[in-house]
């Protein structure tokens, strides 16, 4: 009978956590100046008049077939990646260490390219998940995010002003939340990192 070879639990990467957190910023801020830059390559779109709060402005006037499904297909497969990668090292136990793991640097490594996936479906196809789902669904995304972060942070450092520890259901909906929130927090920054076209 073949058996599974147990993950390796001691970090592969020379970057420790701040240094690989370090690094991330760097490279969203090059990242978002390189948009900047490539901003007239960019497809010059005669957008349609705002028509309220309820509509989001930079989306395609008349949308495609392949509009559509460059972003859904590059959401959807950035979004089971991370997951995958999430179910990955909970299901192995990895243990917290100073160093990345190697699916650490997979999941790095991973929303590096979906970063440059997005910025060449922007370029072609231009439309995000916005043609097909309400603007607040993506600021909902981001309100359940946050709420849920009070919750988790409730047993620590309490809810109002360092109050409200002792609210014994939310100390248990912690507990549940902070085994699960990579999901939650993957799809929220995910759905709206998708939901736009890269715009500067």
């Amino acid at each position: 009978m073949a058996t599974l070879k147990q993950p390796n639990n001691n970090p592969i990467s020379k970057l420790n956590s701040n240094q690989a957190l370090w690094a991330g910023i760097l490279f969203s801020f090059l990242f978002t100046g390189f948009i900047w830059l490539v901003r007239p390559l960019l497809p010059q779109i005669d957008f349609l008049p705002d028509a309220g709060a309820s509509w989001y402005y930079w989306q395609l006037p008349e949308p495609t077939f392949w509009t559509r499904a460059s972003a859904w297909g590059g959401y959807l497969l950035h979004q089971f990646f991370i997951w995958g990668t999430i179910y990955y090292a909970q299901k192995n136990k990895l243990k917290y260490t100073g160093g990345l793991h190697k699916i650490n640097v997979i999941a790095l490594a991973g929303s590096a390219f979906f970063i440059v996936l997005h910025l060449l479906q922007t370029a072609v196809w231009y439309d995000g998940l916005a043609q097909d789902v309400s603007i607040f669904t993506s600021q909902g995304s981001v309100i359940i995010l946050l709420v849920m972060v009070l919750i988790m942070e409730n047993q620590r450092r309490g809810l109002f002003f360092g109050k409200g520890k002792r609210i014994g259901w939310l100390n248990e909906s912690g507990r549940v939340l902070r085994k699960y929130h990579g999901y939650i927090f993957a799809w929220a920054t995910i759905y709206t990192f998708w939901y736009h076209p890269m715009e500067a």
